[in-house]
């Protein structure tokens, strides 16, 4: 006849092995009071698993493109303000343009004012955020354009001093400029000097920039431009006009020279302003469907987190009470526990 079932350390390892369910029960339910949520997903949802997966995993995307908006809104409003600036500038240097046109030193007048206007525009293009530059299109990581008055002279500066003694013989400030007449200074501009801002000769003098804007996926489903570059016709026109009249040697050429320049100069500055007005349109454009994607994605992100939180997350009240219960039985387990082990035939011996 057997007597191990009835044995002291059989009921003893029966009762130990129970508490060692019960304590890893203690630790379930108490980790999920405390987090409000399954400690084991998988086994507490069952066939319902996979649903929850493919939830979080919505959740994550509409989560990451909400965040990735958050930059391309920076990147917008900073260009806007970008534009802006140059838009102010340019109107004030028209207002300029047309009050010296038919002024005797229209170069003395106005030739700093367009050398620092053109400093400014490299400046702004070449403006950066967070490391990545926002006028180079896709080519983030470029600056797009070169300072105009390096030293050495920079490919642009070169350019126009070589086009300008093609043209003429003599250099910019050369007092033999002097002789320049109006009707060769209009071919030369609308000839030689404008096809240094051709698409091949912008790209070779002047820009390292990308024609191709940035395209950000500000939804699930939109994929928009969010940004704009160097290469729009309205930032060239702007360096065509700055350049022309703080680099052509305005202060040495004759009246009916000096007009043709200050009227191509209107004439691009003209041009610029409409440009510059259409690209703020475009971004603000794009402002305005990041924020209502924005929106959209709010909804669907909180939809998604209530049908997440319905599937995962416990009833708390329940919980505490399993913990309290589960707590209890532990303790009265630890206290019968220790008294089977005190059991001993020789106590009655």
């Amino acid at each position: 006849m057997k007597t191990t079932f009835i044995s002291t350390q059989a009921i003893a390892d029966s009762t130990r092995l129970s508490m060692i369910r019960m304590q890893s029960d203690l630790a379930k339910a108490s980790k999920e009071l405390s987090s409000g949520r399954l400690a084991d997903v998988g086994l507490g949802l069952g066939s319902r698993t996979g649903h929850a997966v493919q939830l979080r995993q919505e959740l994550t995307q509409i989560t990451t493109i909400i965040d990735t908006n958050g930059l391309v809104k920076s990147r917008l409003s900073t260009s806007q303000a970008a534009m802006a600036s140059l838009l102010g500038t340019a109107e004030d240097f028209m207002a300029t343009l047309v009050t010296v046109r038919d002024g005797t030193s229209a170069g003395d007048v106005i030739k700093p004012q367009a050398m620092l206007n053109l400093k400014g525009l490299i400046g702004t293009l070449n403006a950066n955020m967070n490391g990545q530059f926002l006028f180079s299109g896709i080519n983030t990581d470029v600056r797009p354009l070169a300072d105009y008055e390096d030293d050495p002279p920079s490919a642009a500066k070169t350019s126009i001093d070589g086009a300008f003694i093609g043209a003429f013989g003599v250099a910019q400030d050369d007092p033999a400029a002097s002789a320049i007449t109006g009707a060769d200074m209009k071919a030369f501009l609308d000839g030689a000097f404008e096809t240094l801002f051709d698409d091949a000769n912008w790209a070779a003098d002047w820009s390292d920039a990308s024609s191709r804007n940035i395209r950000s996926r500000i939804s699930t489903n939109e994929l928009i431009e969010t940004s704009a570059n160097a290469n729009e016709p309205a930032f060239r026109k702007l360096a065509m006009a700055y350049s022309m009249i703080g680099d052509l040697g305005l202060e040495n050429l004759d009246r009916g020279a000096a007009r043709e320049v200050v009227d191509k100069a209107i004439g691009l500055v003209a041009e610029a302003l409409q440009g510059l007005t259409s690209a703020k349109a475009r971004l603000g454009v794009a402002q305005n469907r990041v924020a209502n994607a924005d929106e959209r994605l709010a909804i669907q992100r909180d939809i998604l987190m209530q049908q997440i939180t319905g599937l995962e997350n416990v009833d708390l009240y329940e919980t505490s009470t399993r913990v309290n219960t589960l707590m209890t039985q532990v303790e009265l387990s630890y206290n019968l526990t220790a008294r089977i082990r005190q059991l001993s035939l020789l106590k009655f011996m």
